[in-house]
Formats: structure tokens, C-alpha cells, sequence
């Protein structure tokens, strides 16, 4: 299965306003979900292998672009099953994966007509979390260990040149594990 998540990755450049001359045109800002302060960068969206950890696909975008966009570019068909927080579940998105013969893993979020999730969906995002949590390593390792902290490039194709570069970084030291 593959397992969608992204993250936030600043810029080293300047914001919009700041005296700096250096300026990213191309980055945006975002507000982080609980947290306060926003970041201006780009986001890396990432399909995960659920078996290897090995990063199966890489999509960059700038901060403000919505998880659910880029979703379909990270599933790569093969997959048995895709899993992936309430930002990637869309009611088109679960009827074209099971069409396909993959098991749709994607977490339920309450809306306006349901503000509380029932207690069966709510377990089914728990058990969901669970098996998904092994994807926030893999973030952990890239921004820690592979120097993903932030940006160093201006533009979206320099910054996902710099985000590939880490993401085959992450996966021969992955590999490396696995096959030792």
C-alpha cells in the first residue's frame, strides 16, 4: 500500500514586504492546523511505500496548495491499498480507487450536516492513524538527517530539484537498511 502525507518546508528567502532583496516568487504561505504563526515555502507532498518506507512519489508545490490536489499524481496504481489523513478523502477519489481494486484507507472528517464524527468512523480514523504514523518518520529523517529544514533555492523548480535530491537520499539510506 501507499501511505500520502505532506509537509511544510520554509524558505530561506525573504517574505513578501521585507526589506531582503532576495524574493521567492513562487513560494506562498501557510497556516500550520493547531499551531501558531504561519510559514512561507512550499509543501512536499509524498506517497510512501506501507511495506519498504521507501518514497514511491515526490510532488512539490508552493505552502497554500491544498493536500487533496495533487493526491492523484502520488498514487501510483500498483498499490493494493492508499492510506491517507482526512485532507485526501473526496467521494470521487474513494469511488475511483475501489473501481480500480485498491482499498481506500483515506480518515473521514465531520462537516457542517455532521459536525461530530458517528463512533464507527471515528474508530476507523483511529486504526487508520496507527498504520499511517510510520509516514511522519520519514518526514522526521528528511528534515533532520537529509537537510529538508528548508528551502535554500529560489523558484518551485529549483526547491523540487532540492526535495527529489533529499528523497533519494532518504531512499538508498533506506535501502541500505533493508537490504543489510
Amino acid at each position: 500500500g501507499t501511505m500520502l502525507d505532506a509537509t511544510l518546508i520554509a524558505a530561506m528567502s525573504a517574505r513578501p514586504g521585507d526589506e531582503r532583496p532576495a524574493r521567492d516568487p513562487d513560494a506562498a504561505f501557510a497556516k500550520r492546523q493547531g499551531k501558531a504563526g504561519s510559514i512561507f515555502g512550499y509543501k512536499a507532498h509524498v506517497g510512501v511505500d506501507e511495506g519498504s518506507g521507501l518514497i514511491r512519489s515526490l510532488v512539490s508545490t508552493p505552502a497554500n496548495v491544498n493536500d487533496t490536489e495533487p493526491a492523484d499524481a502520488l498514487i501510483r496504481g500498483d498499490e493494493r491499498s492508499v492510506m491517507g489523513d482526512a485532507a485526501y478523502h473526496t467521494h470521487a477519489r474513494e469511488r475511483r480507487l475501489k473501481t480500480g481494486g485498491v482499498k481506500a484507507r483515506l480518515m473521514r472528517r465531520p462537516n457542517k450536516y455532521h459536525p461530530r464524527l458517528p463512533p464507527r468512523l471515528r474508530l476507523y480514523n483511529r486504526l487508520i492513524a496507527r498504520r499511517r504514523a510510520a509516514v511522519e518518520t520519514t518526514f522526521a529523517t528528511l528534515k533532520q538527517r537529509m537537510g529538508l529544514g528548508r528551502i535554500r533555492y529560489i523558484g518551485l523548480a529549483k526547491a523540487g530539484g532540492q526535495m527529489l535530491m533529499a528523497a533519494i537520499a532518504f531512499n538508498m539510506r533506506r535501502w541500505v537498511t533493508l537490504t543489510g
